[in-house]
């Protein structure tokens, strides 16, 4: 019977580890194919059917709305009187999409917070009811707890104005994020 031996490292990669040479092989894929596209001369931004972005260097189909076309800077002349056309690029539309989401998020957690501050202040209700019920019975008990019955009161008085404060910043929070639902509207040809 031959002795089990550990070989580390066992690869054909000349002694690298896999892990080593897997990102560097990623990185020289995805550089060379962005240098062949601007060599080509065009770029095309485009957004398909179903919204999603694509940057080629390729035309997009005929179905798909172009949103920018950036030409190679040495094929595009550079007369004196000549302007270039604005860009909007797929920044502009990513920022605006990215304000969208964040806008969208600040109005779900101000509506979770509003929520929960509804609750605390249904709680602190019931409960200042409750201590007056408990502690209201006669009137030995009423004049003896009276400051802790007003107390529990005027906790469960602040905690809704609380949730009517949070209530109205859930409200202006999903006001500001309802336009940025909406898609801009498409440019006229």
């Amino acid at each position: 019977m031959q002795p089990f031996h550990h070989h580390r490292n066992r690869n054909t990669s000349g002694g690298r580890p896999m892990w080593t040479i897997v990102p560097v092989m990623v990185a020289v894929l995805l550089i060379f194919p962005v240098s062949g596209a601007y060599a080509q001369g065009k770029v095309y931004t485009w957004t398909d059917a179903r919204g999603n972005v694509h940057i080629t260097d390729t035309e997009p189909p005929a179905q798909a709305r172009v949103t920018d076309v950036v030409e190679d800077p040495a094929s595009v002349s550079t007369e004196a009187g000549q302007q270039r056309p604005e860009r909007k690029g797929p920044y502009g539309e990513r920022t605006r999409r990215e304000q969208a989401e964040a806008a969208g998020q600040r109005a779900v957690e101000a509506e979770r917070e509003a929520q929960e501050a509804v609750r605390r202040a249904d709680e602190q209700s019931r409960y200042a009811i409750e201590y007056r019920k408990r502690y209201s019975n006669s009137s030995e008990r009423r004049e003896n707890f009276k400051y802790k019955i007003r107390a529990e009161e005027e906790k469960a008085e602040a905690l809704r104005l609380e949730a009517l404060k949070a209530i109205d910043r859930a409200r202006s929070a999903s006001e500001e994020a309802r336009p940025g639902l909406v898609p801009p509207p498409a440019p006229k040809p």
